[in-house]
């Protein structure tokens, strides 16, 4: 394959993630998810939180075999503070994780891959948050509404799903592009990576979640005390 066939599979593989990712920005953007920040609790958590998905996403861990190891956040941030402020929080993260990881690397402004912005933000953030909120959205509707289930389902399982669909629909858009999930892997062994990182992210959100419910409940926007504890 010569440079110009090569570049433009690039692009056909490459273009609509970034329009993609625009839209989803943009529609995050015109619900004003800054509303949710009104509650002066929630002010200090968000900027704590954003702190947390930025070191998420600057951190990586390569096990035997090359599988790389990313956490994301993203169940964490939807539960937290809800859809539209999550995928902003997740932008933000992305954008700050990038330019430390430049810094760090002692890029120059114009070497830094800027490019990558919108597949990150779509595999890490608008993929498991849209199937955060969509499992999240059949547990209240089919679930007994218990603070054990919130914790369990909200936290744990949802970034267990959330995770395997976002990353088993990377590596299936790759190959389908004609580029590998990760380089020098095969597909088998890069879904080995994604479910390794579901366990992870799972475990995380779910530990967090536990927390946040029990100790500090003004913090999650997707739990009220009025459909989980009084009554029960």
């Amino acid at each position: 394959m010569d440079i110009e066939e090569s570049s433009i599979q690039e692009l056909l593989a490459t273009w609509p993630l970034p329009t993609l990712a625009v839209a989803v920005l943009a529609w995050a953007l015109a619900q004003r998810p800054w509303r949710v920040l009104d509650r002066e609790p929630l002010q200090h958590a968000w900027l704590g939180t954003l702190v947390l998905l930025a070191l998420l996403w600057s951190a990586r861990a390569t096990l035997g075999g090359g599988v790389v190891i990313q956490l994301m956040g993203a169940t964490l941030a939807v539960t937290m503070f809800g859809l539209p402020l999550a995928l902003v929080s997740l932008a933000v993260a992305n954008v700050i994780s990038l330019l430390g990881l430049a810094y760090l690397s002692g890029l120059a402004w114009q070497d830094i891959h800027w490019v990558s912005l919108a597949p990150r933000f779509v595999w890490m953030a608008a993929v498991p948050a849209f199937v955060t909120v969509a499992l999240q959205a059949a547990m209240r509707r089919w679930l007994p509404r218990h603070l054990f289930i919130f914790i369990l389902g909200h936290g744990y399982f949802a970034a267990l799903l959330a995770a395997i669909v976002a990353g088993a629909l990377r590596v299936a858009w790759l190959a389908h592009t004609g580029f590998p999930a990760d380089v020098g892997l095969s597909a088998a062994e890069s879904l080995t990576g994604v479910v390794v990182i579901a366990f992870g992210e799972a475990f995380l959100t779910g530990m967090l979640v536990a927390i946040f419910v029990i100790y500090r409940p003004q913090w999650v926007v997707t739990f009220a005390d009025e459909d989980y504890l009084r009554g029960k």
